[in-house]
Formats: C-alpha cells, structure tokens, sequence
C-alpha cells in the first residue's frame, strides 16, 4: 500500500497528516506531489473531491523557510468560502511548523488585514480581486514568492476574474513554481498555462465515483429556525448504530451537542478548540461506541475513518462539493450500508442540487409529517372547556345532517340546485379550521375574565 512516507517530507509535516488521520494519498496527490517537490510546474485536471487541495499544500509547506517572514506563497480562489477552506487545511497542515497564513476576501475589514500583512505571514490564499487591491495600495508584496497556485481556474474565469489573475501573475516574482488545478481545460486556462508557466506536467485524473453506490442520501427542506427540533425527530425515528453529524462553526457544535443532550440522546464534539489529546480520546470512545452521535466541524473530522457509522447527518450545508463528499464519505465504508440526511433551507435548493449533480445517484427529497409538532406544544384545554367542546361539535354534526337533508328553497318556492360536490377532504379541512377558532375565541374569553377578576381585586 503506497502512504505519504514515499515523498521524505518534513516530520512535522507527516505529523500533521496524522493528525488528520490522512492514510494513504490520492491519485492526484500520488502524481501531483513529486512532480511539484522537485520544482516543476504542474497543470493538475481533477473533480472536486479527489483531494487536490493537499495535492498543492504540501509541497508548499515542504519547501517553506521558517526562517523567512516574508510571504512564500501565493494561493488564488474564486470563492472566499473556498478561500476560508484552504487557509483552515493549512493552518491545520502545518501547525507543528507554526505556520503563518492568511486569508484575504472580501466582506472583511481591509484595514484589519492590512495591519496583519504588516507581520509574520507566510503564506496567502485570496480571492482575486481583493489580492489585487492590496497590490495596488502597496499592502501586498509578492516579490519573492517561491510558489504560486491557481485553484479552480476554469471558474475563476467563469467568473470574469481574467484580467485580475493575469495582472498578479505579473506583479509576482518571474522565477516561481505555478501550480495550476482546474476541473476542465478550456481555452481560457490553456492560454494561461501556455503565457505564465513553464512546461507544465500535464496530471490528470479521471472523475471517479463520488460517493459510496451503498450510501442512500436524502434531505429535508426546512426552515433555520426548526432544524434542531428536526434533528432531534430524525434522529430518534434513525436510530442509528453511530452517527456523524456535521455543523460549520465550533459554536453551532457546541450548542446541537447541548440540545442533543437535553434531549436524552448521548452526543460529544470534535472541533478545532480542543487539543490533539482530547480529540483522540474522543474518537477511540466513538470507536467502542461509548456514544453514538459525534458532532463534528469539517476539520476536526477531516480523514475521520470508523467502522460502524451507519449514518450521517448534514446540519449545516458545506460550502463546496468536496466537504460534502468527504462529509458523505464517512458511512457506506467497507461495503456496509449507509445513509445520508441533509437539512438545507428553501434559499439552499439550487447550492444542493449542484452537489447533487456532482453525485452518482444524487439525493432523494424527503418530507416528515408532523414536523411542526416538534416544536409546537398545544396547551392543555380544560376538562370543563373539553367537554363543551364535545358537545358543540357534536351539535355541528347533527345540524349539518339536518340541513343537508332539507333542500333550501329560493324566494319562488323553487328548490335550489344542488351544491356541486366539493374537493374531498374539503367539509373536514372548514371543520378543523371552525374549530381551531373556536379555541381560540374561547381562550380570549378565558383571559378576558380572568384580567377583569384580577382588576377588581
């Protein structure tokens, strides 16, 4: 079996790796790495999800100076949320080298980045054009980068990002390793592998299965403000053997294991927060199924490798393609049978069905009865108001009989056409409606006396 000791990497690196718990290295790892180890430029074609993101990452950190503050190297995304992606997996990649990273986009405050790239950063990874305006205002210096990546290319010129790419490739340093990594070759990406590298490796990889053909994935279209209580519904109809449920932030963790607890269900967190050893304890007690629900952020559960976890639970939806592959990827392992639960919200239908597209098989949508009865608690009618109830409605019924046995006449004494029939289930639907009305009338009645009690007392 080939493993990630073949490359002679930093211990420090493969510390990491580790930590991790990364086993053995992707195709477009086992090609891409060596080729950029030994300096040269690489044109990687791969699919989100085939692990091209360490592909880039460690060969930087293998060649970074940590003598050296000056910035090193140079990644540009299309997105800030695949920027945000790849600061997090380096910072966690080369922790044991005390690495100093730095993610630049949009929506932050400009000056507060300014004021960082005025210490220690080593290594950058932005969007385009917010790369571009530090250029321009001298914040930014890029003259002895040693490597520069292009991730997602083809749609980073989808996006019209073009001339902002050209224009920091030549603001950056003549003599430096690129690395280019792109779904698609089109046009647009030849022509710039053609003007701004050198004799680039060609590395392709195939699109392979996406997920697990034994995985069943569904999801649930559901408000924000109800996915917990929906959490806790799916999970108790599941009833899984161990399950893995994903959020975003460390927060969102926190707080989905707090209401799992309260609610009974034996849950406990994995994120970034806690320290190496705990998070090792944590999974060896996963692994015994001392507990049955891990709560994870992506990064804490990067490579995350446990036999028996027959479901998996998307709380929050990921940013990207390739975290809810990695996310999907952890059940359905060594020909087990898996399944697959997302909760997206009404905005997130379009986001989901391209992660859908990307996958074979796609998603099935899903809908649970009674979900509001998750949340929504009746108060208790008194017996005295229950009563009546009763025979109010029970009066309804005979009157309806009644009247419907007797044709009404008009002012001729000619009887009226009969009512078309109406929609079935229609009679029973005013019904409910009539008499959730009369509940609520006689609830104000009930306050309304009870106010004036009190008033004259």
């Amino acid at each position: 079996m080939k493993s990630f000791e073949q490359f002679n990497l930093k211990p420090e690196i493969m510390q990491g790796i580790a930590d991790l718990y990364y086993k053995q290295p992707t195709p477009i790892q086992e090609q891409a790495i060596p080729l950029a180890l030994e300096g040269k430029d690489v044109l990687g074609q791969a699919q989100t999800g085939t692990g091209k993101t360490a592909a880039f990452v460690i060969p930087i950190l293998q060649k970074l100076d940590p003598n050296t503050s000056d910035v090193q190297a140079l990644v540009m995304t299309p997105t800030r949320e695949l920027a945000i992606q790849i600061t997090d997996d380096i910072a966690e990649l080369g922790k044991h080298l005390n690495v100093q990273v730095l993610s630049l986009h949009g929506g932050q405050d400009i000056m507060r980045q300014i004021s960082k790239l005025s210490g220690r950063i080593q290594i950058v990874v932005g969007t385009p054009g917010r790369i571009l305006d530090h250029l321009r205002r001298e914040t930014l210096h890029f003259g002895r980068i040693h490597t520069m990546v292009l991730d997602e290319a083809d749609k980073m010129l989808e996006m019209g990002f073009v001339q902002e790419v050209e224009e920091v490739f030549i603001q950056t340093a003549q003599k430096k390793q690129v690395l280019l990594f792109s779904a698609t070759v089109p046009d647009g990406v030849r022509k710039l592998s053609h003007n701004f590298m050198n004799q680039p490796q060609i590395v392709k990889v195939e699109k392979r299965q996406m997920t697990a053909e034994n995985t069943k994935e569904s999801y649930y279209v559901v408000n924000q403000s109800d996915k917990t209580d929906m959490l806790v519904k799916l999970v108790a109809d599941a009833r899984p053997y161990l399950a893995v449920i994903f959020a975003n932030t460390k927060q969102r963790v926190n707080e989905l294991v707090r209401r799992l607890q309260e609610n009974g269900i034996e849950a406990e967190a994995l994120h970034g927060d806690l320290s190496q050893k705990k998070r090792e304890q944590i999974m060896d007690r996963f692994r015994e199924a001392r507990f049955q629900y891990l709560v994870a952020t992506d990064i804490a559960a990067r490579g995350l490798d446990v036999e028996g976890i027959t479901h998996v639970f998307n709380y929050d939806l990921p940013s990207d393609v390739e975290s809810y592959i990695h996310r999907v990827g952890r059940t359905g392992r060594a020909g087990q049978e898996g399944e697959a639960i997302s909760l997206i919200s009404p905005r997130q239908r379009q986001i989901f069905s391209r992660f859908t597209r990307a996958i074979s098989g796609g998603a099935e949508e899903k809908f649970l009865g009674g979900a509001k009865k998750v949340r929504r608690k009746e108060k208790p009618v008194r017996p005295e108001a229950e009563g009546k109830k009763v025979a109010e409605s029970g009066e309804e019924k005979k009157s309806s009989r009644s009247s419907a046995a007797q044709p009404s006449a008009d002012q001729g004494g000619r009887a009226k056409a009969k009512t078309p029939k109406v929609k079935p289930g229609y009679k029973k639907k005013v019904q409910v409606e009539r008499e959730k009305e009369q509940r609520r009338q006689r609830r104000k009645n009930i306050q309304a006396s009870y106010r004036k009690k009190n008033s004259k007392s």
